[in-house]
C-alpha cells in the first residue's frame, strides 16, 4: 500500500491500495492512516514493555551492527588511500635521483597521497564521533533506563518520528491491513514481529455517513458517565480529562455532550438544579439589597444603582446563599430621609438616566 497525504501542511494521510504495484491503476480501497499508526504503536508498546530487556539487547545489537557497517565502509576508503600512498612512495623511490624534475613531481604526488590518507582518517574519526554508533558502558546503562519507561520515551515531545520508526523496526518486521465489512466496517491490523509471532487488532472504519461522529468507545464512555447521574458539564470535564474528543476532533463542551445524548438516545439521569431562593430585601444584619432599597424608597432598581455610582449611598458586594456578589446597602433613617427629600425632578432625571443603563443582576 502507498501513502497519500492530504490537507494543508500535511494535515492527514491515508494508506491506499491500487491495482498496479507501482502505485498506478485504479484504487482498490483506502483507509485513514492515523488510526492505523496509533493501533500499531499500541501493539508495539504492549508487546515491548514486558520485554524491555530484550529490546535493550536488540538496540545494542542494532547499534553494533551499524558500527560494524560504518567501520567497514571507512576501512575500504582508508585501505585505498594507504595503497595509493604506498604506490606514490614506490614511484618516487624508483626514479633516477639525477632526474630532478620527475623526482620533484613524484615527491609532490607522494606528499599529496599522504595528506589524503590523513584526511580520510580524520573524517572517519569525526563520523564515529557524530554518529555515536559505538556504545560505551554508560550508553548501555542509559538505554536500559529508557527502555524501562518506554511509553514515556515514545510519547516524549523530544522523540523524533525517525527515532520512533527506528525503535519499531528493531522488533517489527511488517504491518498489514485488511478491510472488514461484516458484521461492522472495520480494519484488521496485523503486526508481524521478528521471530514470526503476529499480533492483531481491529480499528473502526467509519463510512461517509459516520464522518464527524465520535467512535463507539467514546460514545460508550459518555453513556457510562451519563448513567452515573453526572450533569453535562461534569461529563464534558471527565471526557476532556481522559483525552477523548468529539467526532470532529474538538474538546467536549456542555453543548456537545447534550447533542450526543440526544443523537444517541442517551437518557438524562441527573436531577434539575434546585431553583434559587429569592433574594431577601434585607440582610440579617439590617443592610438592604438593591430590590429592598428600591421598594423602601419607592424608586426603580436602576435609580438605586445610580445612587451607588454617585456615592449618595454606600454598600459592599458579598455572596449570599446561592447568590454571588450581591450589593448590600447601608440605609438608615437619616439617609432615607435625605434621599426622599431629593427634588422629584432630580429623582425622575435619575430614573431616566438609570433606564438607559444596562440592567444587571443584583
Amino acid at each position: 500500500m502507498s501513502i497519500d497525504y492530504w490537507g494543508n501542511r500535511g494535515g492527514g494521510w491515508s494508506y491506499t491500495c491500487r491495482t498496479e504495484p507501482d502505485g498506478g491503476g485504479s484504487q482498490c480501497w483506502s483507509v485513514k492512516g492515523e488510526p492505523i499508526d496509533r493501533t500499531a504503536e499500541d501493539l508495539f508498546l504492549a508487546k515491548a514493555v514486558p520485554e524491555e530487556l530484550e529490546l535493550c539487547l536488540a538496540v545494542e545489537r542494532e547499534a553494533e551492527h551499524q558500527a560494524d557497517a560504518l567501520a567497514g565502509q571507512w576501512r575500504l576508503r582508508i585501505d585505498r588511500a594507504e595503497y595509493e600512498a604506498r604506490m606514490a612512495e614506490r614511484r618516487y623511490k624508483a626514479v633516477d635521483p639525477d632526474n630532478r624534475t620527475v623526482a620533484r613531481t613524484l615527491e609532490s604526488q607522494w606528499e599529496a597521497r599522504l595528506r589524503e590518507l590523513e584526511e580520510v582518517k580524520r573524517n572517519y574519526a569525526e563520523a564515529r564521533r557524530q554518529k555515536r554508533v559505538e556504545l560505551t558502558d554508560e550508553d548501555r546503562a542509559g538505554i536500559r533506563a529508557l527502555a524501562r519507561d518506554l511509553p514515556a520515551v515514545w510519547r516524549s515531545p523530544t522523540t523524533e518520528p525517525a527515532e520512533r520508526q527506528a525503535m519499531i523496526r528493531l522488533v517489527v518486521e511488517a504491518v498489514s491491513v485488511w478491510p472488514v465489512e461484516v458484521p461492522e466496517r472495520e480494519t484488521l491490523v496485523k503486526v508481524q514481529w521478528h521471530g514470526g509471532l503476529v499480533s492483531e487488532s481491529r480499528v473502526p472504519r467509519p463510512g461517509r455517513s459516520d464522518q464527524g461522529r465520535p467512535d463507539k468507545a467514546t460514545i460508550g464512555r459518555l453513556r457510562e458517565l451519563a448513567s452515573q447521574g453526572l450533569r453535562d458539564e461534569v461529563v464534558a470535564e471527565r471526557m476532556n480529562s481522559e483525552a477523548l474528543v468529539t467526532g470532529s476532533g474538538n474538546p467536549w463542551t456542555v453543548w456537545a455532550v447534550r447533542w450526543a445524548r440526544q443523537s444517541y438516545e442517551i437518557p438524562r439521569t441527573f436531577a434539575d438544579k434546585p431553583t434559587r431562593r429569592p433574594l431577601p430585601d434585607r440582610h440579617p444584619d439590617g443592610r438592604y439589597s438593591i430590590p429592598g432599597a428600591a421598594r423602601r424608597l419607592e424608586v426603580s432598581r436602576d435609580v438605586v444603582r445610580r445612587w451607588l455610582g454617585r456615592g449618595l449611598v454606600s454598600g459592599s458586594r458579598e455572596d449570599f446563599n446561592e447568590h454571588r456578589k450581591v450589593w448590600w446597602i447601608e440605609i438608615d433613617d437619616e439617609i432615607a430621609a435625605r434621599l426622599l427629600a431629593l427634588p422629584r425632578r432630580e429623582r425622575k432625571a435619575d430614573t431616566r438616566a438609570g433606564s438607559t443603563r444596562r440592567t444587571t443582576r443584583s
